[in-house]
């Protein structure tokens, strides 16, 4: 077929049911390889293997991208792909594990907040590692969970609490347990920790099992390849060490913080994260500009920024604001931020080139470094 000359339309079609077919053929491999990936995720699980082997991973990756190239494909492209696949075969391998996890079996937990959106996702994590879930929320919203009316009169059922309700509730539900004295393992999941200092430090005086946590991710998170999740000491180990016994079976990567160190680092990653981009997303909705035709002659760093920024602004506002208003760094954080702003915003207005490119080399040597682990 002559490169050069116009198709005709059954020659259109042709090459339009090759490509069915072709896509076809991907999909069926993926399906043969995530077969494959099953097969060694039972293996891992029998052997007691970790789920992660970094060294295999970067492997596959530039095995991946050293083909491409050779074949003329786009390496970025072959790295997108090879990382998908292995971020969903490590999904597909952490839910087999829990599954087969028996750290629940014939125990008991209460989900106090169950319905909201990271309470649902905890209950349905603690069902899948086989605990019998309870429950407690005043929302008229359905639940494949047994629902609790009234957990203070049956609080001593259960094995694990979890307190999964917005930040200004959780210090006086955590004060209320302190006064019950449940039994079992209590935490709560909140997103900055200095506002219930007080509600887990009558919980560690009562005598009661407790920590905190706090999954770095949302709600639709499947397997947690790559993703964090942070224990908070309140001065019980024992507590500490049967929460992270929890996550035990997931890829996800378990960081150790003291209350202080939890919330000064939230300022920087929640604090500062946020409000850069609901900033940036609000001067482009208070400007005048057709949001449609920016994304049509947009750059590359734009439409990333402008995609993250989207992603933030669409989550709940009165959560955004209480993680703003309620961690007390967040203040200093923003004050260096300003100054970082009008100082780059000063180099362009008097035509200072050196102090801009000053700032710009500077950050990027620190970001690397830390990308690279150094």
């Amino acid at each position: 077929m002559c490169p050069h000359r116009t198709l005709t339309p059954d020659e259109l079609l042709e090459l339009r049911r090759r490509l069915d077919e072709i896509d076809d053929g991907i999909i069926d491999l993926i399906a043969e390889r995530q077969a494959i990936v099953t097969t060694v995720g039972e293996h891992k699980l029998r052997t007691g293997a970790p789920l992660r082997h970094y060294a295999r991973e970067r492997e596959v990756i530039d095995r991946g991208v050293q083909r491409a190239e050779s074949l003329g494909v786009s390496g970025r492209v072959a790295r997108e792909i090879m990382e998908t696949l292995i971020h969903h075969s490590l999904g597909k391998q952490e839910a087999h594990k829990l599954l087969h996890s028996e750290h629940g079996q014939g125990r008991q937990a209460l989900v106090i907040g169950g319905l909201g959106r990271m309470g649902e996702w905890m209950s349905r994590y603690l069902d899948m590692v086989g605990y019998h879930v309870d429950v407690a929320d005043p929302v008229a919203k359905e639940s494949p969970f047994d629902r609790v009316h009234d957990w203070e009169s049956v609080i001593d059922n259960y094995d694990l609490v979890v307190v999964a309700v917005p930040l200004r509730p959780s210090n006086a539900i955590l004060h209320r347990l302190a006064e019950l004295r449940p039994r079992g393992l209590v935490f709560d999941i909140g997103s900055l920790k200095s506002p219930m200092r007080s509600g887990l430090q009558a919980l560690a005086d009562a005598g009661c099992r407790v920590c905190s946590v706090h999954p770095m991710f949302g709600p639709n998170e499947i397997g947690l390849s790559g993703r964090h999740i942070l224990f908070v000491d309140v001065g019980n180990a024992e507590a500490l060490a049967e929460a992270r016994a929890l996550f035990a079976h997931t890829a996800a990567e378990c960081v150790d913080l003291s209350l202080q160190e939890h919330d000064e680092v939230m300022a920087w990653v929640l604090g500062l994260s946020h409000l850069v981009n609901i900033a940036f997303a609000s001067a482009l909705a208070e400007s005048g500009e057709a949001v449609p035709l920016l994304r049509r002659i947009s750059s590359s760093t734009f439409n990333a920024q402008l995609k993250v920024a989207a992603q933030v602004v669409s989550e709940n506002p009165h959560l955004y604001y209480e993680i703003q208003q309620g961690n007390a760094m967040t203040g200093q954080v923003v004050e260096h931020f300003r100054g970082v702003f009008d100082n780059l915003a000063r180099a362009v207005r008097v035509g200072d080139e050196i102090t801009w490119t000053q700032a710009m080399e500077n950050a990027n040597r620190r970001i690397s470094a830390k990308r690279n682990g150094e």
